[in-house]
């Protein structure tokens, strides 16, 4: 059989996702054809740059640009207007990943980003394709841009994301809750006092690990310099990403600070910064609150995304395993009341790993299985 499964390149989480669910094959060794392919490189280059281009733009230079396109092409009125304009332009630019799935024909095709889901159900549609399509939706809450009627399976990041998918017309029975699937190293434990010997730390303190993400964006310098400030026994973990400059200010501030503080610059170890830590400040990508509820580590989300990200903050919140806050005095403040009071963080520990889904990657594989095999009886 062949697999194919399709992400896009804006954002992180839909590649970090399809590599999850690729590697979760490859441990199975089913001994199918599993591909893992970009379906902007199958668009026209213009399409392609400025997809990616204008999201990053648009979410780190004007938020209010991307607030107002979110929220316009999710207006419930405007939804099937939308839909027509969306797929005829993703028709037209798209028409090479068109071209490369009627001549593969793969048996199944897994996507992990709306585009792949909105161009396999034009082929649906047309009779162009007739192999199981299952949508992986990456975020707590949905966008319109997740839906459509062609899709065989949706798989739902938790019981809240179910309910969304069938406020917008989507059958329960079509819909699987599995979990956003992340990587198989934090399914994997460090003990607390290992993980931190082997990271350089010092023990018996509250550990806050920051994560800038890969540009190491925000006001990271300012809430570093703040988070010292406290009186409390803390140390601090900051992830800089790419963002050599980022990186600098911090060791600055690491030489002159009377808190422990350990630097990094872009790592592949998050797994492993996540067992040695008791909060997390991050951005709530659906990906990296992902992670960090296998990991069972509260999440503190000091800025995010409007649209998807602030619905997975609303998940966060609503299910008692993170808090968003508007200012670095209030991060503080939050993280002093968790330290001194540890019974709560104990909770939100505990609630964390229960809405964790560690398996998530490896049961998609046994969902896509289970699909192939049906739909070759029926044929």
């Amino acid at each position: 059989m062949k697999i194919f499964i399709i992400h896009a390149q804006a954002g992180a989480g839909h590649k970090s996702a399809a590599l999850a669910i690729k590697d979760a094959f490859d441990k199975a060794n089913t001994g199918h054809d599993v591909r893992v392919v970009d379906s902007l490189q199958y668009a026209n280059r213009l399409f392609s740059f400025t997809y990616v281009w204008g999201y990053n733009f648009m979410v780190s230079k004007a938020p209010f640009l991307w607030t107002f396109s979110f929220y316009f092409t999710d207006f419930k009125p405007l939804r099937p207007l939308i839909r027509t304009v969306r797929r005829m332009m993703n028709f037209i630019n798209g028409h090479k990943l068109y071209s490369f799935i009627r001549k593969e024909k793969p048996d199944c095709i897994v996507a992990t980003h709306f585009l792949a889901t909105d161009i396999v159900s034009n082929l649906k549609m047309s009779k162009l394709y007739d192999g199981k399509l299952i949508t992986c939706v990456t975020d707590y809450g949905v966008h319109d841009f997740w839906i459509s009627s062609q899709v065989d399976i949706y798989v739902a990041a938790a019981e809240y994301t179910k309910n969304e998918l069938v406020s917008k017309g989507i059958q329960a029975g079509r819909i699987r809750v599995l979990g956003i699937p992340v990587q198989e190293k934090f399914t994997k434990k460090l003990e607390r006092a290992e993980a931190v010997q082997k990271l350089g730390l010092k023990e018996g303190l509250f550990t806050v690990l920051i994560i800038g993400g890969g540009l190491g964006v925000g006001p990271i310098p300012e809430m570093v310099e703040t988070i010292a400030g406290t009186s409390e026994p803390f140390q601090i973990i900051v992830v800089c990403g790419r963002n050599e400059g980022l990186l600098r200010e911090i060791e600055d501030i690491a030489k002159r600070s009377k808190v422990f503080i350990k630097p990094y610059g872009f790592v592949d170890n998050v797994n492993e910064l996540m067992d040695a830590s008791d909060v997390m400040i991050s951005k709530p990508g659906g990906l990296s609150i992902s992670e960090a509820m296998v990991k069972g580590v509260p999440v503190i989300a000091n800025t995010y995304i409007p649209g998807q990200e602030e619905s997975n903050l609303m998940f966060l919140e609503k299910h008692g395993v993170g808090v968003g806050v508007k200012t670095i005095g209030e991060t503080l403040d939050k993280l002093e009341a968790l330290y001194r009071s540890k019974e709560t963080l104990e909770t939100m520990r505990s609630k964390a790993k229960q809405l964790g889904k560690p398996s998530s990657a490896s049961d998609i594989v046994l969902l896509v299985l289970e699909t192939i095999e049906k739909n070759g009886q029926h044929s």
